[in-house]
């Protein structure tokens, strides 16, 4: 079984860069939005925002591009697209399950699940496609 794109990687390797991966794909959602949980009150619309600024957001993004690109590089897709929103929503559920009173944090985490997920296929999908244009090879060619 490989887990590597390097197959000649010692298990303890290969496995070693999924870690790497699936604690930097949560890291995302401890670092950029797990600590914010204050809503703001705007008193010129009297309506409450919030938890998070829009800044979190893009900053994740942008360290997600990063996260997604390296996640291409050492792992094969398949191994990545499971990766990367698994752990990415273990994480959000982590925080979510424990302050939930209501019994909704398994709708979010789906809704989280399935937008991670499909967020990783874009940008794996981008990652393949910048790799195979930096090798000369046209983006819908495949490689003999």
């Amino acid at each position: 079984m490989h887990l590597t794109r390097n197959h000649h990687q010692s298990p303890a390797r290969q496995w070693a860069s999924v870690v790497l991966i699936a604690l930097l794909s949560a890291g995302l959602w401890v670092g950029w939005f797990a600590w914010d949980t204050e809503y703001q009150y705007d008193a010129s619309t009297g309506e409450m925002a919030g938890p998070y600024e829009v800044w979190q957001g893009v900053g994740a993004f942008l360290c997600g591009i990063v996260v997604a690109g390296l996640a291409y590089r050492l792992l094969p897709f398949g191994v990545a697209l499971v990766v990367l929103p698994v752990s990415f929503t273990l994480a959000w559920i982590g925080t979510a399950a424990v302050s939930d009173v209501t019994g909704l944090w398994m709708v979010g985490a789906i809704l989280v699940a399935f937008g991670t997920t499909l967020g990783a296929v874009v940008l794996l999908g981008i990652a393949a496609a910048v790799v195979t244009v930096h090798r000369g090879q046209s983006p819908t060619s495949s490689a003999a």
